[in-house]
């Protein structure tokens, strides 16, 4: 029979959400488990947005040399894929390790293995030996996975996991899929050499955002020598002597060495016997209510498996696992959001918070657009293509906004603090930045 260990709290998923959810619970004094089947640190740090930022590093710097060449700068350079891969197989091996150090250090109990619910607050987790796990309380965030494809030849493509560790940069890559990752990874294998194809099921790229800073983007990806076939399906993937053959809908073949599936993600709440415990769900993920409960009232689900309205992202699974904690320990008021900033890491950057610019002015809202490619900012860095549009409310605050460049990342950060503070052109204005940064352009947006 197995072990059977009890807790106040178990949390399903060390990513970090889980690990944050953790430490406030054991701060509190409360005995508190993680329970893991992957990777120690989860997806971010693991495979995700860190290791994805490293390689990105590569790809800024450059596109900087290239934008300045023949203004300052003379000769090429090149990234070099396997001393790249290096760097960023240096960071991401050491974080299972470092993480379970952290969770001793703070008190944190961890089981490793696949884990089900055998009842309303049992789970088992087959590791080693098997060791069950009865808790009061309970944080789903476990996160999602890459969906797969239903076609022939799907067994062939890769994934963005295996993608992050690919030993070199084939030539030519296919990527399939119009989201986030697609064109994240095309920009850094572009930039790498490849000749890459991107394949869009729809005919819109990066659906939500502003369509006229899409066109933008393209504009900026074909520039880089990146195809993108819109209305298009690959419909087969096949072995060749040479790599592979990748059919698309309209009868044509493209001969490729990779093909990198970024079709979206599933939760991984299939893998948790969730009707053993009482728990709803469906294809977008665990059902949860304005407490971040589920049809178990001890059992809570946050982060990417958690079926909310907000984006999926890791800020915002962070600030739900907290929340879930505070609620186990004795806050009692609905769950509320800041501001969510969203950022598309392409060459150039895509980055939007608040009101959506697309739709602002049929809601009553005033929208700028502006042209930022001859500011000093960007005219010193030789920046091809910068814009943003800023979304203002009756009173002039600021509401929303969509930027557009390579600084992109780092300027939604300024706008989405001044929407959470309700800021307007008196408050920036009387704030004092270092100069000239992105940061003192910021009284020029209204």
């Amino acid at each position: 029979m197995a072990e059977t260990l009890h807790y106040d709290v178990a949390i399903i998923g060390a990513g970090p959400a889980g690990l944050a959810a953790a430490e406030d619970i054991v701060a509190a004094g409360k005995t508190v488990v993680l329970i893991e089947k992957y990777l120690w640190g989860g997806t971010c740090p693991n495979y995700g947005c860190d290791p994805k930022k490293i390689l990105l590093a590569a790809v800024e710097a450059k596109e900087h040399v290239e934008f300045l060449s023949g203004d300052g700068v003379d000769g090429q350079v090149a990234i070099n894929w396997e001393s790249l891969m290096g760097r960023k197989m240096r960071f991401t091996e050491a974080i299972p390790e470092k993480t379970v150090h952290s969770l001793d250090a703070n008190g944190i109990a961890h089981v490793y293995g696949a884990v089900h619910f055998i009842n309303l607050d049992t789970v088992v987790v087959h590791g080693d030996e098997d060791v069950e796990v009865q808790a009061t309380d309970w944080i789903l965030t476990v996160g999602q996975r890459p969906a797969e494809l239903d076609i022939p030849g799907a067994e062939l493509t890769i994934d963005s996991e295996t993608f992050l560790r690919l030993p070199a940069m084939p030539e030519d890559v296919v990527i399939i899929g119009g989201g986030y990752i697609a064109v994240e990874f095309a920009s850094i294998a572009a930039a790498a050499g490849a000749q890459v194809h991107l394949v869009v099921r729809g005919s819109e790229l990066l659906t939500g955002f502003d369509e006229a800073f899409v066109d933008t983007l393209l504009d900026q990806l074909d520039d880089r020598g990146i195809r993108v076939y819109f209305n298009t399906e690959v419909t087969e993937v096949a072995k060749t002597d040479d790599g592979l053959n990748a059919t698309l809908s309209f009868g044509s073949t493209l001969p490729t060495k990779l093909v990198l599936r970024a079709v979206g993600r599933v939760g991984n709440n299939d893998t948790l016997a969730l009707e053993n415990a009482g728990v709803e769900d469906d294809i977008h993920g665990i059902n949860v209510d304005e407490f971040l409960r589920t049809s178990n009232p001890h059992i809570y689900a946050a982060g990417d498996v958690a079926n909310t309205s907000r984006p999926r992202i890791t800020t915002v699974g962070y600030y739900e696992a907290r929340y879930a904690a505070s609620v186990i320990l004795g806050h009692d008021e609905p769950i509320t959001y800041p501001a969510v900033p969203v950022v598309v890491y392409g060459t150039p950057k895509l980055a939007a918070v608040g009101v959506p610019t697309q739709y602002a002015e049929a809601d009553g809202y005033s929208v700028r657009d502006i042209d930022m490619t001859n500011w000093f900012t960007y005219y010193r860095t030789g920046e091809p293509a910068a814009r943003a549009k800023v979304v203002l409310d009756a009173n002039k605050k600021l509401v929303g906004a969509t930027v557009l460049s390579a600084y992109a990342d780092e300027l939604i950060n300024y706008f989405t603090e001044a929407i959470n503070n309700k800021d307007g052109y008196q408050a920036i204005r009387d704030r004092l930045y270092a100069y000239p940064t992105p940061a003192s352009d910021l009284e020029y947006f209204f």
